[in-house]
């Protein structure tokens, strides 16, 4: 798909960078960049800066970095095209008819076919459960649970008959065809036996936070396993970035957001005026389901089943929203296994008070571990203490790290100071940890030959020091760079050199008279792990010394004028063409750049 690069750049520049990044990070001003936890790696310490001058992030713990586009597509997993649709929804615009690729026009086509099944799937479920007798028995299950119709009808449930192609049948009639229902993840089998996934469930229609529908949960009715089924992943639906109930919870006016496990605790908080609820899909709550709540809250509050599961989950969860920048809470319910439980034998007012007490994520493991190691004995209390400690040491700020380590030592009846030197010693242990691990292998830390490194030295310089493309380019030019990255295991043939790509643009503009921005250089390639390269080129410190930068740029410049030659002996016979190459080689032993002032 192509738009002018005219419009990409008016939508990049309508977008500011800060207040996109704003969205899911909270970010803090020092100096002329702000700075923030990254999204993309779990750390304690902000590492992650964004630069509202040049419109680019990047973080200097993963490497991760890019412009306005780069983040929304690895934030929310978009390709180029679905980020330059959402920032020009964002900033108001309206987008002209794309030319679309062959492929292109195939994936898409394919897309909104199978949006149109799931949402014809969802009124046929919808039909059965509210018209048809064999819904009667679903309806009946949701009036023991006191479902009323009002919400039946805003969460769309439906009834999956025991018939087993009733669905399919219908679809059929519809014009849709077996791979594509298929594809939906609403048909099983092949040939002639296909057959529905769902049959004799209470079906939840899945919506994604824009309220289409994408999938499917269905709870048997009477006996049957599993009790829950849920689509599988297909080409328009991925458990791991949508919840269930999000649609609706997203507007909602509350502030935070309530995390249940199940359908049926977002359907009986939703109806108690607890609009903000939503469930996980049957899975550990995941990185990409925090960052979607990011979006709208800042902060979330477990509600999972008080017994050993729910627990686990519940630890397991407070990292990975602690980690997105979300401030946790966790409720415990008393006396009931589950919300729903709750609220049918009490009241609104009194889940209300509830979520007014939940526990910080400090409260709760003490609570947890008191219960399991059996704080009543000494050696239970130092299980527990030693566990504290740990938590606590994780503690990045100082000021809440001293909080949390008076309380807990007031609650668990031990000395503060003694508690702190624990936490102290924990602290200085993997500090030294830290110091003595191997050198980090990450992609920053690839080992780069000299070519590569001279290649974004001299980038590196032009985008720094614009006004020293009328000095280099009598040195240097875009054909110096090589077309081809040499061949790998992962790519036999070779890719395109980004470098090269970069160069071009640089100089292009530069003949134009134009000062090019990181930011519109970025948007040169569409590969995340090439726009972090780019991005990284912003990292380098160039000599502010006239004579340093004379010398660096002399060598580096030699160094990719060496290579060039070297290619052009490869490549040719032509005696005459090799003695002029042989020349000019000699010639760059003596080449001295000068900067003139």
């Amino acid at each position: 798909m192509y738009y002018p690069e005219e419009l990409i750049q008016e939508i990049r520049e309508r977008n500011d960078i800060v207040g996109v990044i704003s969205e899911y990070v909270t970010l803090t001003r020092k100096g002329h960049n702000y700075f923030g936890v990254c999204p993309f790696h779990n750390e304690k310490t902000p590492s992650f800066s964004v630069n509202a001058q040049e419109q680019y992030y990047h973080c200097f713990g993963c490497g991760a970095g890019g412009n306005v586009y780069t983040f929304l597509m690895q934030i929310d997993n978009m390709n180029f095209v679905e980020a330059v649709k959402a920032l020009a929804d964002r900033a108001h615009m309206d987008l002209p008819e794309a030319e679309l690729s062959p492929q292109e026009k195939k994936r898409l086509m394919r897309r909104n076919r199978l949006l149109e099944i799931t949402t014809e799937a969802a009124r046929y479920f919808y039909y059965q459960l509210t018209r048809t007798e064999q819904g009667k028995h679903a309806l009946g299950y949701l009036d023991s649970r006191k479902v009323t119709e009002e919400f039946r009808r805003r969460f769309g449930l439906g009834y999956a008959p025991i018939s087993r192609d009733g669905l399919y049948r219908f679809l059929q009639s519809k014009g849709y065809g077996d791979d594509e229902i298929r594809g939906a993840g609403l048909s099983n089998g092949g040939g002639e036996k296909v057959y529905d996934r769902f049959f004799n469930r209470l079906m939840f229609p899945i919506f994604d936070a824009q309220g289409r529908a994408i999938a499917f949960g269905g709870r048997v009715m009477g006996s049957g396993e599993p009790k829950y089924l849920n689509s599988p992943e297909t080409e328009i639906f991925n458990k791991r970035k949508n919840l269930y109930g999000m649609q609706i919870a997203k507007k909602s006016r509350r502030g935070k957001i309530l995390v249940v496990e199940g359908y049926m605790d977002v359907l009986s908080l939703h109806q108690a005026g607890f609009d903000n609820a939503v469930a996980s899909l049957g899975t550990a709550l995941t990185k990409e389901q925090a960052l979607l709540m990011k979006k709208y809250v800042s902060d979330v509050v477990l509600i999972y089943d008080s017994d050993q599961a729910g627990t686990k989950a519940a630890q397991r969860a407070i990292p990975i929203l602690e980690d997105t920048g979300l401030y946790v809470k966790v409720l415990r319910i008393p006396g009931y296994k589950d919300p729903d439980e709750f609220i049918k034998n009490k009241s609104r007012e009194e889940f209300e008070a509830l979520i007014q007490e939940a526990l910080d994520p400090i409260d709760f493991e003490m609570v947890v571990l008191n219960s399991q190691t059996g704080a009543d004995t000494v050696e239970g209390k130092v299980k527990t203490l030693k566990a504290l400690a740990q938590r606590l040491s994780e503690i990045s700020n100082p000021l809440e790290r001293e909080l949390h380590i008076r309380d807990v030592a007031q609650k668990m009846q031990v000395d503060e100071q003694s508690l702190k030197r624990e936490v102290d010693e924990i602290q200085r242990m993997s500090g030294l940890l830290e110091r003595r691990a191997p050198v980090n292998a990450d992609r920053r830390q690839e080992r780069e030959d000299g070519l590569v490194k001279a290649q974004k030295l001299v980038l590196a310089v032009l985008l720094h020091r614009p006004a020293l493309y009328s000095t280099l380019k009598e040195y240097i030019s875009p054909t110096d760079f090589p077309l081809r990255e040499p061949p790998t295991k992962d790519f036999p043939d070779g890719k395109d050199n980004i470098y090269r790509i970069v160069a071009d643009y640089i100089f292009a503009k530069a003949m134009q008279g134009e000062t090019p921005r990181l930011a519109d250089v970025i948007s040169q390639v569409e590969e995340a792990a090439d726009q972090e390269k780019i991005t990284a080129l912003s990292e380098y410190e160039i000599p502010s010394d006239t004579a340093d930068l004379e010398k660096l740029m002399t060598e580096t410049i030699r160094t990719i004028r060496l290579n060039s030659l070297e290619d052009e002996v490869r490549s040719n016979d032509d005696l005459q063409k090799l003695q002029e190459i042989i020349n000019q080689k000699r010639a760059l032993q003596a080449l001295r750049i000068e900067i003139l002032p």
